[in-house]
């Protein structure tokens, strides 16, 4: 194979796959492969690469491109990429040569065997199809029409053939297991029925009728809810069959059933049937009789597809940078090297466990090897560190890194499990049939590390620990790789592969007392070499005689656990530091977080963001910290220890308070301007002005806002859980108040739920009443989205006791709203709008024309379910002028919203289309990107109904650019709206 295209776009250099660098050029080989049948002309070529900006020198250009991959490619005579008028044509050897056309014969192959009543074999030829997809097709090229269009056809393609094997996995029987892989599927595909047929006949088939029926329901109300129509005729006759046992829904025949058994099959078949539109008829049910007519042949019953790969999405690249300069351990990469295979060949997953002492060096030798190893696991590499050593934070619990494994893996936040369990069990369902590589580093025990390994073979773990893990070997089948020192001729090595083979060469005595000083050990090693490579004017003996004169701390590096063991290694390159950047790292120590950034690091250190980040390079380039993502540092485990012990001994008490009293500020003011982006009209508690060098930052607009919640989110939630116990109690309830809406967008709703309840604490060890009920309230809030009505309606109602204790009117609207979205969630309008009504009467008594505004906004939402339309229409024009008077451009877009969808409900689509676009530039100028991509989600629906396909087309293809761009979940309800009308 030389091309990889289902997934990133890859070329085979003989040793690696790698990727095309160039955007230009890589769009320009992608095209020339989807049209490998024929030659492209420059004009089309031209269009897919600029499509109406082309610039007058195209056609140069794309000459220019052309040499270029001939280079990468190592087709210098134009052989593979050959030139034929009207333009080029990419010419392989072999169909093969592409994994699409490997995969399409695969899929064929498979599909043949299935209707040959050969399921086992069609089964495994399905599956080693669909494992040469490492995401979706053509991911990483900016997309033309063409490439768009294959990448599409591709998709619908992988989708078929996932239907096919899944059918094939029914036939065998598999039902059982089945299960959670299709109620995964139903969720991402709702609108495709075959799916739910599926789902409804591997629950039947595994004893579950009852939950069978209630698929069903669930897919009877969504049609009815997203598309106004009723199931289609399959789907609701095997529903009637399940309620009447109809015996043939047991495991269908196999290759070794008779021909007179298939004939009776079919006599009973056509038996039934006549039976169907006979009590149809007799019942005068004409929409019974219709579904019996139209009942289908065996061959065309519903299949469904693997949830995993029915989206498709690219393969997880975790890995952190290798480390520079690695040198030996060669005996342990040959034992590591046998894991690929010994993951192919086992009943599960291959492990390792690297124990040594600190400062071996396993993580060096862990990532060193995992990147070399990569091209084995194709599906990904997973990397966490689980901080199983850190004084400071404590072991990472289990759930947490699974919780990020499942996000790399492209599960939606919402989506995942709040109990610990339930988490695990989703990771191995959506890691089995993967070739994964896991990197779990720094490990503090085997109960750590066993919730995270996958269940199926294929995959590796490498975990690196200071404690051996036995147990690992004992249950889970793990190989131990004890690291000790390094021998010395490795050592030599690394100082060569450091220093310059030339410099050690040159003075070989004081480098061999240079190692024993250093006492063989890894760390020790690589921060005395970065030291010396910053002073290139001196000798390595003036760097020994350096080292001797620590006053007999160098005898704590003799290889033994604990701090001491490093401790004067880190020391060589603390003192080197000036006094401000020495007192940085020293305060980074009471830092909660598992990572920083240069702001946050500004107001720990009361510097500038442009000092701060220069003092982070200074810090990185002698490795007390190492920059693990573009502008985000982390400390060693023991590296945090050791700022902590300095803090402790040199800084004042009185400064390390004031130092995290700057932190708390910073995170609190930069969350609260932050959250106004993303919920303008919510009401704020007033806060004191941040402390003077707590440097909060002001995104500018939503886009901004949320990426600077996504980057600093799980700094956030350690620096709130830190705040209560360090005596900041206004900050750990004001914190999680700042973060609820983001928390609620980007659907991490158990952190949701956690945060409120440490907030609720807080403030009531405060004292601070309204700050209770707040939180309470905002507590309500997170059940209501996990669908906890009882407990929502519980913390509401405490925090109404309390506001109206304090005679709070606004609060109390405030709480009322969300109590009636409680009753509208669970489908209560009636409940709802008595609710909204009531709230509409405090914003009044209290004068607020935007809280007014929105209150008729509700009012009209519950109007037109209820049916009553007529008044829904009029609630919501008097909330548009309200809005429009008091110049609130996003509550107007809100209510546009209503308005569309109370217009579309009446029948009148044009009034409906023209509501939707003013929301969607409303949103769209508020900078609200998922706001315009859900308006451009129900136009198209309306203009669907107009009759103008092509518009409604267009409307759905711009909303999905957006929620793919957010990586929402929605996408994929808008992508079943395009595959739905395809054609």
């Amino acid at each position: 194979m030389r091309f990889r295209i289902l997934g990133p776009l890859e070329v085979f250099d003989g040793t690696h796959w790698r990727g095309i660098s160039a955007a230009k050029p890589r769009t320009l080989l992608a095209t020339l492969l989807v049209q490998r049948d024929v030659p492209v002309p420059t004009g089309r070529l031209g269009a897919e690469l600029w499509g109406e900006r082309e610039p007058k020198a195209a056609a140069n250009l794309i000459q220019q491109y052309v040499m270029r991959l001939r280079r990468e490619l190592g087709d210098r005579q134009g052989r593979l990429l050959v030139t034929r008028p009207p333009g080029y044509q990419m010419v392989l050897a072999d169909e093969d040569d592409m994994d699409a056309a490997a995969f399409a014969r695969l899929g064929d192959s498979g599909r043949a065997a299935l209707a040959a009543g050969d399921a086992e074999r069609a089964a495994g030829l399905l599956a080693e199809a669909l494992a040469l997809w490492r995401g979706p097709a053509l991911v990483d090229v900016p997309t033309g029409p063409m490439v768009e269009a294959e990448a599409a056809r591709l998709a619908e393609q992988r989708l078929d053939v996932l239907q096919a094997r899944v059918e094939a996995d029914l036939a065998c029987g598999r039902h059982a297991a089945l299960v959670p892989e299709l109620r995964q599927s139903v969720r991402e595909h709702p609108l495709r029925e075959g799916l739910w047929g599926q789902l409804m006949l591997a629950l039947y088939r595994s004893g579950r009728q009852a939950e069978a029926l209630d698929a069903y329901r669930e897919v009877h109300r969504l049609l009815a809810d997203e598309l106004s129509i009723e199931p289609s005729a399959p789907l609701c006759d095997l529903q009637l069959r399940m309620l009447r046992g109809d015996p043939r829904l047991g495991l269908p025949a196999t290759s070794t059933e008779t021909e007179a058994e298939a004939e009776a099959e079919a006599e009973a078949e056509g038996q039934d049937q006549g039976e169907r539109e006979g009590e149809a008829e007799g019942e005068g049910d004409a929409r019974a009789r219709s579904k019996s007519r139209r009942r289908p042949r065996p061959e065309s019953r519903p299949s469904v597809g693997a949830s995993r790969a029915g989206q498709p999405s690219a393969a997880p690249r975790q890995l952190p940078a290798a480390v520079a300069g690695f040198a030996g351990r060669r005996a342990e990469l040959r034992l590591l090297d046998k894991l690929p295979a010994d993951a192919s060949a086992g009943p599960g997953p291959a492990v390792c466990v690297i124990a040594g002492t600190a400062g071996a060096g396993k993580t060096s030798l862990a990532l060193h090897w995992a990147h070399r190893a990569a091209p084995h696991f194709p599906d990904g590499q997973l990397y966490v560190n689980l901080h199983g050593f850190a004084p400071a934070t404590g072991p990472m619990s289990p759930g947490e890194a699974i919780r990020g494994f499942l996000e790399a893996l492209s599960v939606p936040p919402e989506r995942i499990p709040d109990a610990p369990e339930a988490r695990a069990a989703l990771l191995r369902t959506e890691t089995a049939g993967r070739r994964l590589l896991f990197v779990l580093d720094n490990a503090a025990d085997a109960a750590q590390v066993r919730p995270l390994l996958p269940g199926s073979a294929g995959c590796a773990v490498v975990v690196t620990s200071r404690g051996q893990l036995t147990g690992l070997a004992v249950t889970d089948g793990a190989v131990l790789l004890s690291l000790d020192v390094l021998p010395r001729e490795e050592a030599r090595e690394l100082l060569a592969a450091r220093l310059g083979a030339d410099r050690v060469a040159a003075e070989p005595e004081p480098v061999t007392e240079l190692i024993d000083l250093c006492a063989r050990l890894p760390l020790a090693l690589a921060v005395t070499a970065a030291r010396a490579v910053g002073r290139p004017g001196f000798a390595l003996s003036a760097v020994v005689a350096e080292l001797r004169d620590v006053r007999g701390r160098l005898e704590a590096l003799d290889a033994g656990e604990g701090v001491s063991s490093v401790r004067t290694v880190f020391s060589w390159s603390y003192r080197r530091l000036d006094t401000a950047t020495a007192r940085m790292f020293r305060l980074l120590g009471l830092h909660p977080g598992r990572d920083v950034a240069a702001p946050a690091v500004a107001a720990l250190a009361g510097l500038s963001v442009r000092e701060a980040a220069a003092a982070l390079t200074a810090l990185a380039r002698v490795h007390l910290i190492a920059e693990h993502r573009p502008g985000r540092y982390s400390f060693h485990d023991l590296l945090r220890a050791y700022a902590t012990d300095l803090t402790a001994a040199e800084d004042t008490e009185a400064a390390r308070t004031a130092a995290l009293h700057r932190l708390l500020d910073h995170c609190l003011h930069s969350a609260r301007a932050a959250r106004r982006h993303l919920a303008p009209a919510r009401g704020e508690v007033p806060l004191p002005p941040p402390v003077t060098g707590s440097v909060p930052r002001d995104p500018e607009g939503y886009e901004e806002a949320m990426a600077w919640f996504e980057a600093e989110h799980a700094v956030l939630l350690a620096v709130a859980d830190a705040a209560g116990p360090a005596g900041f109690d206004g900050h750990a309830w004001q914190l999680p108040l700042a973060m609820a809406d983001f928390l609620h967008l980007s659907g991490r709703w158990h952190d949701w739920v956690s945060t409120q309840r440490t907030a609720i604490v807080a403030a009531r060890q405060q004292g601070d009443r309204a700050g209770t009920a707040l939180c309470h309230c905002e507590s309500g809030r997170a059940a209501i989205r996990m669908r906890r009505y009882e407990e929502a309606h519980r913390e509401l109602l405490r925090a109404l006791e309390l506001q109206r204790g304090l005679g709070d009117l606004t609060a109390q609207a405030d709480t009322l709203r969300t109590l009636a979205w409680s009753y509208e969630q669970q489908g209560d309008y009636r409940a709802a709008l008595q609710r909204v009504e009531q709230v509409l009467e405090l914003q009044r008594a209290v004068g607020n024309l935007a809280g007014q505004a929105g209150a008729l906004n509700n009012i009209g939402w519950c109007h037109t379910h209820l049916g009553d339309h007529e008044e829904a229409l009029a609630r919501c024009r008097e909330a548009l002028r309200l809005h429009l008077d008091g110049g609130s451009p996003l509550g107007a877009a809100y209510t546009w919203e209503t308005l569309g969808f109370i217009h579309h409900s009446m029948g009148q689509y044009a009034e409906a289309v023209d509501s939707y676009r003013q929301c969607r530039d409303g949103f769209r100028r508020f900078g609200n990107r998922y706001g315009e991509a859900d308006a451009l989600r129900h136009l198209g629906g309306s203009l669907r109904m107009t009759g103008d396909q092509e518009a409604a087309r267009d409307a759905w293809h711009a909303a999905l650019a957006i929620l793919d761009e957010l990586e929402h979940p929605d996408a994929d309800v808008v992508r079943e709206l395009l595959l739905t009308t395809a054609g």
